[in-house]
């Protein structure tokens, strides 16, 4: 996967990727984070449609953050939620990674999401980890 930017720049947009475990994540680019290639298809409508589902668990904020609402409805669908932190952060500090933002205390599957939602999450996957690990480098993106 290639990730990219340019789009991105200045709007905070949403992408989908599944691990090993078929667990999903949802991923804020904060207006500057990488977006893969294989997740570009499906950035205009995967938050909207993550949001029509349930309820289904409490959540763990695993970061001190200012407004963390929108990850916060997304865990408790059963999303991990992630933010492109860097944004936030001085050029020393930043870690390049998306970092969890609010994870879910019992995590969705791929197989538990409606068609759609599921082919966007099967098509970009998180390389070498897993989505518990907390942090989703470059790398685990594949680039």
């Amino acid at each position: 996967m290639q990730p990219d930017t340019p789009s991105s720049k200045g709007f905070d947009i949403f992408w989908i990727a599944s691990d090993s475990l078929q667990q999903v994540g949802m991923f804020a680019t904060g207006g500057d984070g990488p977006i893969p290639w294989t997740a570009r298809p499906w950035i205009h409508n995967a938050e909207e449609q993550a949001l029509m589902l349930s309820v289904v668990c409490a959540v763990e904020l695993k970061i001190p953050y200012p407004r963390p609402d929108d990850f916060v409805v997304l865990a408790e669908r059963g999303f991990f939620s992630f933010d492109w932190t860097d944004v936030h952060k001085t050029s020393i500090q930043a870690t390049s990674a998306y970092e969890m933002v609010c994870r879910p205390v019992s995590p969705l599957t791929v197989d538990q999401l409606p068609p759609s939602l599921q082919v966007a999450a099967l098509a970009t996957k998180i390389i070498g980890k897993t989505l518990d690990a907390g942090r989703v480098d470059r790398v685990a993106l594949g680039s």
